[in-house]
Order: structure tokens, then C-alpha cells, then sequence
């Protein structure tokens, strides 16, 4: 290709560029000949002058260096002074600066310095300065390389071919062409005659030497019988064929159009953004497409953290970053990698140094720790790293939406309910840090689409008994003198937010639903591929006292395996990775008829095996009941339709209900009827969904549903 054919700036600085990947390897690729004065020898500065050099010693070029001793200032008194002969002074400083070697980079870059020594492809002489039998230091520091066609770089500066030069120190070159101007021409000349007189040992005050012969031995001792001529590939990531391989697309996968239509609005809109996708509709793998989009365009130089809200959402994560290639960090509290947080710390300087691209995989609680947040506010603005957030709502939240950090420069949010309940202040946080959406792929399209399996749903009522209906009037009444004026706004107490809470896990332990929940199981216990949803929750005594019982998941399973004889497992946050993945093997194998569940399936736990569902519990979050529903409408091979039944808990039976009792109920009776709505008007069988609710609202003589509709609206328009 030749020097004509790359794009060499006329100078290269620290603050602006690697200096080793953006001028010394592209040029050294294409040169036959390359003469180089480097200031002091060290086997370091060897191991920085191989950079770029496998292509030449490949094409069987032409090396030749010319280096000073480090002289000590003991050194050159001890010369000067006649105490110890020149000769031996300078062969033991060079023999001093042979360091031991540290790594397989090491070891492999002075290996290819050792066969060029040894085949005669690079050859080395030793400057000095000499007067009057003194010696003194000699520190110029150019460069001349000619391509196959006869074009002519030099480089002059204060970089040398050293760790600091490098790495660690502000160092800048000017570069010239032959072949850009004449007053670039008379530079290159001025150049190549100045290195040719000191090669020839042909300039005043320097003399050149040969290299002393037992210092060559030594070098030639770290010879091998082959090479690594990858080993700038590897360390540098300067051929794009191994960038690519970064993050790269299994060539068995194939991304759908609307995921590759995420990934192309994303790139548009300066590569940040919000993935709105429907649960189960491959949030992730549109991700790492944007991952890999993002890395080609920045030729790999790029630091990636993934931040999920749960360790089993990192595995699932990990899992599938390792099938597209990558090696990702792990990094959590429960890490297999104890030293994880070093080994970050590592990997962030190597890439402040030379690019070298990673991924970072972590948790919500993780990612805001000293550990992580150490190396994040060492982050400029004008480094390439992106941030994507899995589950991204949850970044709304005051405690986390504080580390949105500026200076990360590319961001990715995913979620399939970004606009969090009852929180405007935080969705609009969330969309503040990360943009606008980049997609918007309902469940409603996905099912439309097939790429989610459709479902019925069958609501299942169920009332409170006359004790929990008692404790459930208390608390609201206790909550009715927790409202509060706040910022122009009525809102609970926290004493009030903790009596909520305690309402809601009354509600979803209520006990009708067991005998409920045994009736509807009677016709399925020769089936298999079915869940159970259980509240978090401890019911209550007949006598009202609050005593704990067993939990719902400890009754539920009772009632599967010892009433019914089917076969269960629970699935909860007690369960470690490995037992997970045993339990869900299991299920998918038919070896348990049936999983019971509390929340942690909620985001992000990939079961598409599942069948039909019985939700025991739901907040009123939206968020919650969401994400259940795309994760059981997942495509799984023999799976035409899923079936949800969901228990809706009354305070009172519908005969019951009286003038009064819309104020006390209302509550409990409109969230309730928001969810069966949501559930519903996606189903196949709508009609039973709608019934249910007339039914409901036609013994309240209210019309929640067209509230609702309202408030969704106006809640839209305000984000």
C-alpha cells in the first residue's frame, strides 16, 4: 500500500493521540527500512521499539538503531576520572538495564528483537559524546523509515522508545513527508543525512561504536524457535479484522428488523438512547448489536459497563457477552473473581493508555460503590465509554439517578416500563441522562408480529375474609392521616408509605386465594410448564392477630405436592446461581411440573418453557405485573398460547357492596381493575376481561377504567 496511501499527521501528541497505534504500527506495516536514534538503551525501550515491527521483520527489512548508555552520574565520574575503563563502565550499564521480564508481551516482543538481532535484520550501535577523553550523554531522538516505493517519513520529538516515552509521559513528535511539500522534503534529507553521518560515526563530538558483543549475546539469549508476529494485534488491537472480534454477531444469529432498527436510530441519535421494548422481545441482543456498532465506528477503542439490578441478570448477561465473543468482567459482590476490582482498575489504564477496549459487567448496588465509582470519575468527557442500563426505571430513583454521570459520553437505557408509576420527577431523570426512544415495540405489536406467543387470561376473584377486611379498613384509615402538603403536592409520610406497604401484603396473602388457587390447579395436575406467582407475605390467624404462618410459597407448595401429588420446585432469591440453573434445567426437562416464585422472575430470568401462569400476588406497580406477562409470552419450540390466571382481591363480595363502601374500597378496587384491564385488552379472549370488569364497576356504580385511561394520558404528556 506504501506511505502515500496512510493518513500521517504532521504531529502526534499525548493529549490527542496514541502515538504507537494511530502513527508508529500503520507506518512501520508499510516500511522496508527503518533508522532509528532512540536516546538511552534499556531492554524496555527494545520492548517499545518492537511495537510495529512484525510486518518489517516479516518482509524481510532492514532495522537499524542507534542507542546511549544510561550512565549514572558515579558512571561517568568513575570514566572521567579514570577510576574504571570506559569500556567496562558503559557494558555494565547496559547489562543493568536488562530488566526481568513480566508478562507473555514481554517475553514475545523481545524474542522478535532477539531473531532480528540474530538473523541481521536489526542491527544496533552505542552513541556517546567524547572530548578530551571525557564522555557525556547523547540524547537526539529521530526517525527515517522508506516504504518499498521509496517515500520517506522522518519524525523528530521528545518521545523515546521507552514505558514512559509511551506511556506514562506527555511526549509529542512532528512528522514529515517527502512527498508534501519541499520545505518537507528538505527536512526528511536534512534527517537521513544527519543519522547516516551518525551511523557512519561520521559527526562531531559522537562517537558510534558496535553494540559490545556480550551485551548482543544476552539479548540473543531471549531468542525462540518461532514468533508471535500477532502479538500488536493482541496487545494493540490495531488490525480491524481482531477488532471486529471484539463483540461480533454469532454467525447462527440473526437480529429481527425492528432490533436492527433500534440499533440504527441509536447510532443516529449520537449513540444514546432508550430501547422501550416489550419483555422478551430481545432487549439484549439489540444491545450488543448497538455494543458491536459502537466499537466498529470507534475502531475498538471503547470501555463498556453493563449495569443490571441483579447478580442473575449479570449471568445472564455474561452468558450471553461470552456468546458474542467477549470476555467480560465480572463484578459484584458475589463475583467468582476475587480480585475483580483490581483487575479493573488494570484494564481501565491499559485502555487510557492504548485503547485496549473492555466490558464491565455489574450491579445496580456494585456500580455506585467507591470501586467502581473510583474509575468513573477518572472518566473524561472525551473518552469513549458507554454506559448501557438493563432495567433502566430503576435509574430513576433518587439513590441511583445521582451516579448518571455526565462525562460518560454514550449511553444505552432498556426497559419495557421506563415510565416509572407514580414518578414523574424520576422518568423524567431517566430521559434527561439517556435521550429519547429509539424504539417503542408494544407487547401488543410483538404479539401482532409473532414474535411473542399470544395468551389468554382468565381473572379469578377472590374477597377478603371478615378479619382481614377488618385490619385492611384499620391501616387505611391510618393511612388517611399520613397526607401531607409537600412541594405543592399531597403526599404520604413515610410512616404512611411502610402502612401502604403493610396494606398491600395483606392483600396479597389474603387466604381465599389458596382454596382458589387449589381448585383452578385440579385440572392441571397431569400438566407440566406451569408457575405460581406468591406474595412475599406472611397471612394471617382466623383470630386477627398478626402472628406469622407460613408463608403463601410454603402453603402453595403444599397444595401442589402433598394435595395435588405434582411434582414442584420453589425459585427464589434464597436459591444460588447454580441451584437456579439445575431448577430450570428441570423444569424445562418436565422433571418439575411446576415452579413457585416470588419476584425474582420479575426481570430478566429468561423461562420460556412456561405455559401457564397463576399470579397469586401483583403490586400496583405496572412495572411488575409487565414484565411477568412478557416473560410468559416468550417463544419456546411446541408453545402456541399461554394462559394467565390472575387472583383479584375484593374487600367485599360484590352482593355486599353499599353506599359508603366506594370511599373505603376504592383503593384496593381501583388497582386491582388496572391490572385486570392491562391484562385483558391484549388477550385473546378480551371479552372475559371486559365482562369482569363491568361487573365490578356496575356494583361500585363507578367507572374506574375511564379514570384510568385519563390519568395514563395525562401522564404521558407530562414526561
Amino acid at each position: 500500500m506504501g506511505f502515500k496511501n496512510l493518513d500521517i499527521k504532521i504531529k502526534y501528541r499525548t493529549s490527542d493521540n496514541n502515538i504507537p497505534k494511530e502513527f508508529l504500527i500503520p507506518v512501520l506495516k508499510e516500511a522496508k527500512i527503518y533508522s532509528r536514534a532512540v536516546g538511552y538503551f534499556s531492554s524496555t525501550s527494545l520492548l517499545e521499539l518492537s511495537i510495529g515491527l512484525c510486518s518489517l521483520a516479516k518482509s524481510n527489512g532492514k532495522i537499524r538503531i542507534i542507542a546511549s548508555p544510561r550512565l549514572s552520574e558515579d558512571d561517568l565520574d568513575a570514566i572521567n576520572k579514570g577510576y574504571k575503563e570506559k569500556k567496562n563502565v558503559i557494558e555494565n550499564s547496559l547489562f543493568r538495564e536488562i530488566k526481568d521480564l513480566k508478562n507473555y508481551y514481554e517475553e514475545q516482543r523481545l524474542n522478535l528483537i532477539a531473531n532480528l538481532i540474530a538473523n541481521g535484520t536489526l542491527e544496533l550501535k552505542l552513541a556517546f559524546m567524547e572530548n578530551d577523553n571525557k564522555i557525556s550523554l547523547y540524547h537526539e531522538k529521530i526517525g527515517i523509515l522508506i516504504d518499498y516505493d521509496g517515500n520517506r517519513v522522518s519524525f523528530t520529538g521528545s518521545m523515546n522508545e521507552s514505558i514512559n516515552g509511551f506511556v506514562e509521559n506527555f511526549e509529542s513528535i512532528d512528522v514529515y513527508c517527502d512527498w508534501k511539500s519541499k520545505e518537507s522534503l528538505e527536512r526528511v534529507n536534512d534527517k537521513q543525512i544527519d543519522f547516516e553521518n551518525l551511523w557512519s560515526d561520521n559527526t562531531n563530538k559522537v562517537k558510534v561504536v558496535e553494540f559490545p558483543v556480550a551485551i548482543i549475546n544476552k539479548l540473543k539469549s531471549y531468542r525462540k524457535s518461532c514468533i508471535d508476529y500477532s502479538i500488536d494485534e493482541q496487545e494493540y488491537y490495531y488490525n480491524k479484522s481482531i477488532y471486529n472480534n471484539f463483540i461480533k454477531k454469532p454467525s447462527t444469529l440473526q437480529l429481527y428488523d425492528y432490533q436492527q432498527e433500534a440499533i440504527n436510530n441509536w447510532a443516529s441519535n449520537n449513540y444514546c438512547g432508550i430501547f422501550d421494548m416489550a419483555t422478551g422481545t430481545g432487549k439484549t441482543f439489540a444491545s450488543l448489536g448497538c455494543i458491536e456498532n459502537l466499537a466498529k465506528h470507534l475502531n475498538n477503542n471503547i470501555a463498556v459497563f453493563i449495569v443490571c439490578p441483579f447478580i442473575h441478570l449479570v449471568q445472564q448477561w455474561e452468558e450471553d457477552v461470552v456468546q458474542w465473543g467477549g470476555n467480560p468482567i465480572i463484578a459484584h459482590s458475589n463475583s467468582p473473581d476475587n480480585h475483580w476490582s483490581t483487575k479493573l482498575v488494570n484494564l481501565y489504564k491499559r485502555y487510557k493508555v492504548n485503547s485496549k477496549p473492555f466490558i464491565c459487567i455489574t450491579t445496580n448496588k456494585t456500580f455506585t460503590s467507591n470501586k467502581i465509582q473510583d474509575v468513573i470519575e477518572d472518566v473524561t468527557e472525551d473518552m469513549n465509554i458507554l454506559m448501557v442500563a438493563d432495567e433502566a426505571h430503576n435509574f430513576g430513583a433518587s439513590y441511583l439517578s445521582r451516579f448518571l454521570n455526565s462525562k460518560i459520553r454514550y449511553r444505552l437505557a432498556l426497559s419495557a416500563t421506563i415510565e416509572r408509576y407514580m414518578d414523574k420527577e424520576g422518568t423524567k431523570a431517566i430521559y434527561d441522562f439517556f435521550g429519547d426512544k429509539c424504539i417503542e415495540y408494544t407487547l401488543e405489536k410483538a404479539i401482532k408480529e409473532e414474535f411473542l406467543v399470544n395468551y389468554d387470561y382468565y381473572p379469578v376473584i377472590t374477597y377478603l375474609n371478615d378479619y382481614e377486611l377488618e385490619d385492611y379498613l384499620n391501616i387505611s384509615k391510618q393511612i388517611s392521616k399520613q397526607v401531607i402538603m409537600k412541594d405543592n403536592k399531597l403526599k404520604l409520610t413515610e410512616l404512611g408509605q411502610m402502612l401502604v406497604y403493610k396494606r398491600s401484603r395483606l392483600v396479597a396473602g389474603a387466604q381465599s386465594k389458596l382454596e382458589a388457587l387449589r381448585e383452578k390447579l385440579k385440572d392441571y395436575v397431569d400438566d407440566k410448564y406451569i408457575i405460581v406467582y406468591c406474595g412475599a407475605t406472611n397471612g394471617l390467624e382466623p383470630d386477627g392477630l398478626d402472628d406469622e404462618i407460613e408463608r403463601q410459597i410454603d402453603s402453595v407448595e403444599n397444595i401442589i405436592g402433598l394435595d395435588l401429588g405434582m411434582s414442584t420446585h420453589r425459585f427464589t432469591s434464597s436459591e444460588d446461581a447454580a441451584t437456579r440453573k439445575i431448577i430450570k434445567q428441570g423444569f424445562a426437562d418436565g422433571q418439575y411440573q411446576v415452579i413457585t416464585a416470588i419476584r425474582c422472575l420479575d426481570e430478566g430470568v429468561n423461562i420460556p418453557q412456561i405455559r401457564t401462569a397463576f399470579i397469586l400476588a401483583s403490586s400496583r406497580n405496572p412495572k411488575e405485573f409487565i414484565q411477568r406477562r412478557g416473560r410468559l409470552l416468550r417463544k419456546c419450540p411446541g408453545k402456541k398460547k399461554a394462559i394467565i390466571y390472575d387472583f383479584v382481591t375484593l374487600p367485599r363480595y360484590l352482593g355486599n357492596v353499599k353506599f359508603g363502601d366506594i370511599d373505603l374500597d376504592k383503593a384496593l378496587v381501583k388497582g386491582e381493575l388496572s391490572r385486570v384491564y392491562e391484562f385483558g385488552r391484549y388477550s385473546i379472549n378480551k371479552r372475559v376481561a371486559e365482562q369482569f370488569i363491568d361487573n365490578i364497576q356496575n356494583a361500585y356504580g363507578t367507572d374506574y377504567i375511564m379514570q384510568l385511561l385519563i390519568d395514563e394520558l395525562e401522564e404521558k404528556s407530562n414526561v
